[in-house]
């Protein structure tokens, strides 16, 4: 099959709904119609490929969520901790990455849980006590003398644990000096990223969707998620440990 000028057109479509987190084929005929070409056309799938190659991105998935991708660091389409908003200082983005990387370890724990497909709900509090008893016991870590992997953890538990987790302001508003005002701006980062949404039924929890779900099996391959969860593992399991006579160890959700 030589492709056409329709065909380059259509590649064009397509990766252009892929830079659209929130929108989904289900609610578009052209998005579905351009995404169906790329599951069922060899030829056309080799060439949007090619072109996503040359741009620093590769597909992650398919599915009904949409094409998927995941970019390079280097690549034009990269998004950056420091293009959050509010990332005025280096610390800044140490502490927006602590939490991205918690929520994967906290959501997921595993590996086999990374494959299951389900949704997890976050409840801001939750998130924040789970994080803040991780970040003791990196100190601990730091106090016995052991090696924490990666420096930018090193320097990230430090961060968290200097704040407190609820600071208010005189309107009763939490402040940006407190990691749960943290939590929710990330949280909802992810959202305008389709990959989080406010649960309507429930204050302050969110629910991480399958794209965030698909995104964090590229997290898993760092070596600062695959600590943190080695570590929240072996916390939940000591946490229930101590509270059931029977020994039954606690699940993070």
């Amino acid at each position: 099959m030589t492709l056409m000028r329709d065909d380059h057109v259509d590649i064009g479509v397509l990766v252009a709904w892929a830079l659209r987190p929130n929108q989904r084929p289900g609610r578009s005929p052209e998005y579905q119609r351009v995404l169906d070409r790329y599951r069922t056309v060899a030829e056309f799938r080799a060439a949007a490929d090619a072109v996503l190659h040359g741009l620093g991105a590769t597909v992650l998935s398919d599915g009904d969520f949409g094409l998927v991708l995941g970019v390079a660091p280097e690549s034009p389409l990269a998004f950056r901790v420091t293009d959050m908003p509010g990332q005025y200082k280096s610390d800044h983005k140490v502490l927006a990455g602590l939490i991205l990387t918690g929520l994967a370890a906290f959501a997921y724990p595993s590996a086999h849980e990374l494959d299951e497909d389900r949704l997890r709900p976050v409840a801001v509090a939750d998130f924040d006590n789970w994080l803040r008893d991780l970040c003791e016991r990196l100190r601990s870590h730091d106090a016995g003398g052991e090696v924490i992997p990666e420096v930018g953890l090193d320097a990230a538990w430090r961060i968290y644990l200097a704040m407190p987790g609820i600071d208010l302001s005189e309107t009763g508003r939490l402040t940006n000096k407190c990691t749960r005002s943290w939590i929710r701006n990330v949280l909802t980062w992810l959202t305008g990223q389709g990959m989080a949404r406010p649960d309507p039924l429930t204050d302050d929890t969110w629910t991480l969707t399958e794209r965030f779900r698909i995104h964090a099996r590229e997290i898993a391959l760092e070596r600062a998620y695959t600590f943190i969860a080695e570590l929240g593992r072996k916390n939940a399991g000591q946490a229930g440990a101590s509270r059931s006579p029977a020994g039954e160890v606690s699940r993070v959700l």
